[in-house]
């Protein structure tokens, strides 16, 4: 078999595996995830928040890391606004300094990102 055809194959599945973990790893991700299971448009949600779908893209896209209709988008979307912003239940379930950094994370571009998830993780684990 072709390896070059092997490796175009294997990037591929690597890059499925990754767009859909990143799904639940930011806002957007989370956002868009939960409006596609209820078979929404970001029209539609839009409109349900008493916004513009331009906004909802943005947020989607990574664009706008802290909107300030977060809790409209949340009741909309019948999740809490801890979800959708870090990924937990209740904010509670973080303490103030697991807070901050998910703040600072939200921040972070590429390569940044995932060159301190590597980090963290490597840490973690070793």
């Amino acid at each position: 078999m072709d390896l070059d055809f092997v490796s175009k194959l294997d990037k591929l599945d690597m890059s499925k595996r990754s767009r859909n973990h990143e799904d639940l790893e930011s806002l957007g991700g989370r956002l868009r995830r939960r409006r596609k299971e209820l078979g929404w448009t970001q029209m539609y949600l839009a409109e349900q928040v008493g916004t513009s779908q331009a906004v909802i893209q943005k947020i989607e896209n990574g664009k706008s890391l802290r909107p300030r209709i977060l809790e409209q988008i949340a009741d909309a979307l019948a999740v809490k606004p801890a979800w959708l912003m870090f990924g937990v239940e209740e904010v509670g379930e973080l303490n103030e300094e697991a807070i901050e950094l998910a703040r600072a994370w939200s921040r972070l571009s590429e390569p940044h990102r995932s060159a301190m998830k590597d980090a963290i993780l490597k840490i973690g684990t070793g």
